[in-house]
């Protein structure tokens, strides 16, 4: 592994553990096994390796959107696909995917542009996958909000409980179940 990865592995990993705001440039480098100034070098300081950091999340998120999103026959076969190929690619990239979720609606100046394109291309994908399948939006003031409310369900083991349910391979098919079944159809379909 090269010290440009070793510090990006050792900043994700502690950014996740106790977040970007806790974590100094010092606690970084000693993570990796590097002199301080490698990450100034690599990345010009703690922004600009939470930065790329949150665009590799952002790779990750868009690529697994695009596929399912070019190729669901409709919206549950959207649901079922898009959830556990999220959830799969989560589960490896774990570190990462915490650091981005948490940084998604964070306003900070050095990820502005990298949100701005994750809602964009995400919208612009969403689109193709209406226009395609001859859908329509219900509520279309509401499709800014439409990324956000999957992500923050879809990951909500994360941000709330640590990742008992995603970590643990008998727990991640029941979750996986529930959460799709939830967005599939709604809270009311849980319930008899």
């Amino acid at each position: 592994m090269t010290k440009r990865e070793s510090i990006l592995k050792a900043a994700a990993k502690l950014f996740a553990d106790y977040s970007y705001d806790m974590v100094g440039i010092r606690d970084i480098a000693r993570e990796a096994d590097v002199n301080s100034a490698m990450i100034s070098y690599y990345f010009g300081g703690k922004s600009g390796l939470h930065r790329e950091i949150f665009a590799r999340f952002v790779q990750v998120v868009l690529a697994v959107a695009r596929v399912h999103l070019e190729r669901a026959a409709d919206s549950l076969d959207l649901c079922n696909g898009t959830c556990r190929a999220l959830l799969d690619v989560a589960r490896k990239n774990r570190e990462v995917f915490l650091v981005g979720l948490r940084s998604m609606n964070r306003d900070l100046e050095w990820l502005k542009d990298d949100q701005e394109w994750l809602r964009e291309k995400s919208d612009e994908y969403f689109a193709g996958f209406l226009a395609r399948t001859g859908r329509r939006e219900k509520m279309p003031q509401t499709q800014r909000l439409i990324f956000d409310g999957v992500m923050g369900m879809l990951f909500s083991d994360y941000l709330l409980g640590g990742g008992d349910n995603i970590n643990d391979d008998e727990s991640l098919d029941k979750y996986a179940e529930t959460i799709t079944q939830i967005l599939s159809y709604g809270l009311p379909s849980l319930v008899e």
